[in-house]
């Protein structure tokens, strides 16, 4: 839950989950499987996150692996400052926060935790060691539209302070290009003679989801996500609102559009693959 909403809402977004889990408490309306919610950056997961909360039973466990506290966290442990975008993920240094929130998946797994909800990467030891009791689900935008969104997100944050020309050619610019070769493969910084082994290592991986969703059609994940789970979800906004068109320079869209060719290319064989399912 983001931590700048008004109290209002904050305290009511709280009361719809209390609600929620306390029908969910009931005999036999708990999920049927627990999960990992793998949160994709800027792929509309907040919202439906809460949802997911609402489904859990009062005698289950809720595991947030939460992005600031992590960045904060790393940052301590590895610079003894506490400082959020000193370990950020955007950056050179984003693999220390990936192996705390393995470390923290790991024992929330370990604790036999319900649901389990982060920006964690694919972890080969939670595969290893839990992939028999969790169930996979994520949810996956059209990377171009991601990435214009992870870009203005950091800009108004600090993370980037650079116009969109010199940071298409910076190294935050490839990582927001990547996110989907990153997480499913593992590795927050991917060598360019890594990327064809890398690619085909993720593509393998979005084999292993349960479920895997997208933005532009929240209905039918929610169909889907009770048919595996035997819960009815009810993100805050069922129907997100088509993708506007990016206010870019032709030149700009296209240079974007070729950083993504690899979050392009997992994109398309997550939607082959969902349709099998």
């Amino acid at each position: 839950m983001p931590r700048d909403l008004p109290p209002r809402e904050r305290l009511a977004r709280h009361w719809a989950i209390l609600k929620g889990r306390s029908l969910h408490s009931l005999p036999g309306r708990a999920p049927r499987r627990r999960s990992l919610f793998l949160h994709m950056p800027k792929c509309g997961g907040t919202s439906l996150s809460e949802a997911m909360y609402a489904t859990v039973p009062f005698s289950e466990r809720i595991g947030v692996i939460d992005a600031i506290a992590t960045r904060r966290a790393a940052a301590m442990l590895h610079f003894g400052e506490d400082a959020p975008f000193l370990c950020h993920e955007d950056k050179e240094t984003g693999q220390h926060v990936f192996d705390l929130r393995e470390a923290l998946l790991l024992q929330h797994m370990a604790w036999d935790t319900m649901l389990i909800h982060g920006h964690v990467l694919w972890s080969d030891r939670a595969e290893r060691h839990f992939g028999e009791s969790y169930s996979y689900v994520t949810l996956l935008r059209d990377p171009v539209a991601r990435m214009i969104s992870n870009y203005r997100m950091t800009r108004r944050s600090g993370v980037v302070r650079d116009g969109m020309e010199r940071y298409l050619d910076s190294d935050i610019a490839r990582r927001h290009a990547q996110v989907y070769l990153r997480y499913l493969s593992g590795r927050n910084d991917i060598p360019e003679a890594d990327l064809p082994g890398a690619l085909a290592l993720a593509e393998s991986r979005l084999e292993r989801f349960a479920l895997i969703g997208f933005l532009d059609d929240m209905a039918g994940f929610v169909a889907r996500y009770r048919e595996i789970f035997d819960v009815r979800l009810k993100p805050a906004r069922l129907n997100a609102a088509p993708e506007r068109a990016p206010d870019l320079p032709p030149a700009q869209l296209e240079r974007i559009t070729e950083l993504c060719a690899p979050d392009i290319a997992l994109y398309e064989a997550a939607r082959r693959i969902a349709g099998r399912g």
